[in-house]
């Protein structure tokens, strides 16, 4: 395919005007809103660079060793670690007790880490820059994202917050019903979090976090969220409280498409969603029009690199009809000719400008 101009934002949302819209964000979606604050691509670099981990220490040697950045994994291999050293008489107990020390430091760092590049409260994002971006997530049925962070949930919230007051009433662009899939267990209501309903029909999602988010824990026997409404706490202190609890954040920052996978499926939760994404249909039927409505993907904040390459696999594997992929300049249309010679000839490959996108304020 050969392009001679992208198309602008506009023009994608006039194309799909008739159609069902999903829309795919990646990490551009939040360096738009801070470049500094949101460019870095890797927890255990970070925390190197920032001089939480040393390099050189039993902790940094560990993540070398099992070739992987998933503080989770060496937490928990510390901790069981530690766990079948005691049963060995021969062993120096003072190596025990450093696995456990470990294993709370590593904790304190993920914290440290997450909340340093994050944040701190939902009231530190303006309004003005929450009605900029409701303006963009409120024309699409159903969003996916690949971003962990909490922009986009408070986003959601205010989103939500400003449609129990009517503000949407009488907006003929939006479509956007927001459902995460979390509800009440109908048991206990004096929880301070409530569930993943993925038993249930009734809880229909539209907000999918691909790679899960910082606010969405692993709680064994249920994928749980904690919420400020109900905790009154900020995400720093939640975080603290559940991991001293073992119950870790469902979020997966980096590591290789494999790795990232791996995760996926052995997680309800992220499975769900990604079984979602790979199975958009290639239209949805409008009963009240009596015709088929095509689905289109329009993609922003992501180049799908190698690492993602799960995402691409279950965008080529579902039926959505036409995708919308944002860039720079048309030089870059040529990074995507893997992805085009994937597609079955059927479906189309389009590219806009994402610079002719304002996400969360004038640029």
């Amino acid at each position: 395919m050969i392009e001679t101009k992208l198309l602008t934002f506009d023009e994608v949302m006039t194309k799909t005007l008739k159609e069902k819209r999903y829309l795919l964000l990646g990490n551009g979606f939040s360096m738009a809103y801070e470049y500094e604050r949101f460019s870095f691509t890797s927890l255990l670099q970070s925390a190197v660079d920032n001089k939480i981990i040393e390099k050189d220490t039993p902790i940094y040697n560990l993540f070398n060793e099992f070739g992987t950045s998933d503080f989770e994994m060496i937490i928990k291999l510390l901790e069981s670690s530690s766990i079948v050293l005691k049963y060995y008489d021969d062993i120096d107990p003072s190596a025990q007790e450093k696995m456990n020390m470990d294993a709370i430091a590593l904790k304190k760092h993920l914290v440290s880490i997450v909340t340093n590049n994050h944040p701190e409260k939902a009231n530190k994002v303006s309004d003005e820059e929450y009605l900029s971006c409701i303006e963009l997530i409120k024309r699409f049925d159903t969003i996916f994202t690949l971003n962990y962070d909490l922009l986009l949930f408070w986003t959601t919230m205010k989103f939500m917050e400003l449609d129990e007051e009517g503000t949407f009433i009488s907006d003929k662009e939006r479509r956007l019903k927001v459902s995460d899939g979390f509800g009440s267990n109908g048991i206990d209501d004096d929880n301070d979090y409530v569930i993943f309903k993925n038993d249930n029909s009734n809880f229909y999602q539209t907000i999918h976090y691909l790679h899960g988010a910082l606010h969405i824990f692993d709680k064994k026997h249920e994928i749980i969220k904690n919420t400020y409404k109900r905790t009154q706490k900020a995400l720093k202190d939640q975080t603290i409280e559940n991991l001293n609890k073992s119950i870790y954040p469902v979020f997966i920052s980096e590591g290789t498409t494999n790795q990232k996978k791996a995760k996926i499926i052995h997680n309800p939760y992220l499975n769900n969603s990604y079984k979602t994404l790979k199975t958009i249909p290639s239209y949805q039927w409008n009963k009240p029009l009596s015709k088929n409505i095509h689905n289109s993907l329009i993609i922003f904040g992501t180049m799908l690199k190698s690492n993602d390459e799960h995402i691409i696999d279950a965008i080529i594997n579902s039926k959505v009809q036409n995708i919308y992929v944002g860039i720079s300049s048309l030089e870059k249309i040529s990074e995507f000719s893997y992805f085009e010679a994937r597609l079955d000839g059927k479906r189309q490959l389009h590219f806009y400008d994402y610079n002719t996108l304002d996400v969360w304020r004038e640029k």
